[in-house]
């Protein structure tokens, strides 16, 4: 993760936060608890452009850089409110592929079809490790609660969603 470089009167405000979550624990509070106090309601926007940028403009402009598969896929999963089944990924295919061809430097069809192909591949291995890489790369930028709103998550019902609702998305082209 970056460093943070902060200005004294940010120096400031971290260090009087850090007395009052002390304060917090001290009565009993545990972390938990905290986390609950301080979470916003719900998600803020977001918005996905064509470098690979996705930005969370509620959470200070805060940009995450995703490469071109992992947008691929979450753009894919943008598309879709209801989420897509693992199992049902290869039906996207088409889909898939012309979103990648759009995200990525590759203009040879195989090369693009090659890495479609490993994404709905039977093992899942390469899907997987996409959504864990996007999930990681939010909760380092933006702490786990406010990850889970807008990381792809598993449900119970094995199917892949983004829960930010889409009204608050803005994908340009």
């Amino acid at each position: 993760m970056d460093k943070l470089v902060l200005d004294d009167d940010t120096k400031a405000l971290v260090l009087a936060v850090k007395d009052l979550l002390k304060d917090l624990r001290a009565r009993g509070l545990n972390d938990d608890q905290i986390d609950d106090l301080v979470k916003r309601d719900g998600p803020g926007r977001i918005t996905l452009d064509t470098n690979g940028i996705l930005t969370l403009p509620d959470y200070g402009n805060v940009k995450i850089y995703l490469n071109p598969m992992e947008r691929t896929l979450y753009t894919l999963l943008l598309k879709y409110d209801r989420g897509i089944s693992p199992d049902d990924i290869w039906m996207y295919y088409d889909e898939l592929c012309d979103i990648y061809k759009a995200q990525t430097i590759y203009d040879n069809p195989d090369q693009i079809e090659a890495a479609v192909d490993a994404l709905c591949d039977d093992d899942r291995a390469t899907l997987q490790t996409n959504v864990s890489r996007i999930k990681r790369k939010l909760v380092e930028k933006v702490g786990k609660i406010a990850a889970d709103q807008y990381a792809i998550v598993r449900g119970k019902d094995n199917v892949y969603r983004i829960a930010v609702p889409r009204d608050l998305v803005i994908i340009s082209a």
